[in-house]
């Protein structure tokens, strides 16, 4: 049975907080890569990199929840990337 889809709004404060959430894991991911650049050439390097990563992946979703929130279309909602090396850090 298809479900008819009821207008979505997004209101002010969502958007407010989307955004937020955004700047704050562009600055953590910022933060992260100084640590990663510093730590190369380290025992810590590989630690480094993971969380770089991890906070790189959390830049990519507030972006992409922001986008779908403030679109028009509530089902043209952004596909997540996937890559060889997720399963890899899945295990």
């Amino acid at each position: 049975m298809a479900h008819a889809i009821e207008h979505r709004s997004t209101t002010p404060d969502e958007l407010t907080a989307a955004r937020e959430r955004l700047a704050s894991a562009f600055a953590i991911r910022d933060h992260a890569r100084g640590r990663y650049e510093s730590a190369i050439g380290t025992s810590s390097e590989l630690g480094a990199y993971m969380r770089l990563r991890q906070a790189s992946q959390k830049v990519a979703a507030c972006d992409k929840w922001l986008r779908w929130a403030e679109s028009d279309n509530p089902l043209a909602t952004p596909r997540p990337e996937h890559t060889p090396f997720d399963e890899l850090v899945a295990l």
